[in-house]
């Protein structure tokens, strides 16, 4: 379960609020105890992350988890809680962090590059082979014709981050981050030792 004082800070933010910045200290002390208090890993969280201006996404995205070396390991991105109420607005999340994903990912170093859309409290889950460029869940293209058809449900913000389930899918991310940094680590410094130990012989 979540620390006490990180689910204070959730309850703290007004359940009609508009505005998603509300929430960015809630999710900046949920990733600070997950990110850092069980890794020897440093890693930085940073709340901007400005896009190529051939490829832009957004102006901003709210959260990416990077390595010291600036290479993002995954997106948060916030939106206010009562979008989920909407297919109009549910559908331009989805379509943001597809778009977010694809323009971040030449820069990350992990073969899944993991997204998580918060709308407040509740996630739903993305994740992108970086060798492929297949994002998960696949996408359902709405009807043409200026009919739009809800392909997004709201079931997909189904978890919410303060519930044992949402908190629990929230740390399956989180580690499998980790243990795909730290499997890279791994291969760069074999592959510098092997290098180092040529040059020594």
């Amino acid at each position: 379960m979540l620390p006490q004082q990180v689910l204070d800070k959730f309850a703290d933010v007004p359940a009609d609020t508009t505005n998603e910045n509300e929430y960015h200290g809630a999710y900046t002390a949920l990733l600070c105890t997950t990110l850092y208090s069980t890794s020897l890993v440093p890693y930085m969280i940073w709340p901007h992350y400005y896009l190529d201006e051939k490829n832009p996404a957004t102006a901003r995205v709210s959260f990416v988890a990077v390595t010291l070396q600036y290479q993002p390991l995954f997106v948060l991105q916030l939106h206010p809680p009562g979008h989920i109420n909407l297919p109009s607005t549910r559908i331009a999340a989805d379509n943001k962090m597809r778009r977010i994903l694809h323009s971040v990912c030449p820069e990350t170093v992990v073969p899944k590059f993991h997204g998580i859309s918060a709308m407040g409290q509740k996630l739903a889950f993305y994740s992108m082979d970086t060798i492929s460029g297949r994002v998960h869940p696949d996408r359902v293209p709405t009807a043409g014709g200026g009919t739009e058809v809800d392909k997004v449900p709201a079931n997909n913000w189904e978890l919410n981050i303060t519930t044992e389930a949402g908190h629990q899918r929230f740390l399956n991310v989180v580690n499998d981050v980790k243990s795909m940094d730290i499997n890279r680590m791994r291969q760069e410094f074999s592959i510098w030792f092997n290098e180092f130990s040529c040059t020594t012989q």
